[in-house]
């Protein structure tokens, strides 16, 4: 089974080069004419990021049982913007923030250029306080 999350952008060259940094593509994913690019995550799920069409509503995604570690040192090797902002919302665009510490794990976020917001999450079952 995968998940596809798709997600509007106003700008896709610019979002290509977001999502490049975060998720390492390769530059033959992106073709400008097709309007839509795709971001493969594991096997069970993708981001389909498109100008086609606005959606109806705005959410976030959150990404569960992420190694922080590996994503953090991808994001700082790939040069994309860190902030030090805590709250999703005030966050620039374009950034990310963390790793940051939760009970029972990390959390990473990440905002793209169009304000969409992708939470990171290393939940840690056993780490857990009852």
């Amino acid at each position: 089974m995968k998940i596809s999350f798709w997600l509007y952008c106003s700008n896709l060259e610019v979002s290509f080069d977001f999502y490049q940094k975060v998720f390492n593509l390769k530059n033959e994913t992106f073709s400008n004419k097709a309007k839509t690019f795709f971001v493969p995550i594991d096997n069970h799920a993708e981001l389909k990021i498109s100008t086609l069409q606005k959606p109806l509503n705005e959410g976030n995604i959150e990404i569960n049982e992420a190694d922080i570690n590996d994503m953090y040192n991808r994001l700082i090797k790939n040069q994309l913007p860190q902030s030090d902002e805590s709250d999703i919302e005030k966050m620039p665009a374009g950034t990310f923030s963390g790793p940051w510490d939760y009970p029972g794990g990390k959390a990473l976020f990440l905002k793209d250029p169009d304000n969409h917001f992708i939470v990171f999450m290393e939940w840690c079952l056993n780490n857990l306080v009852y």
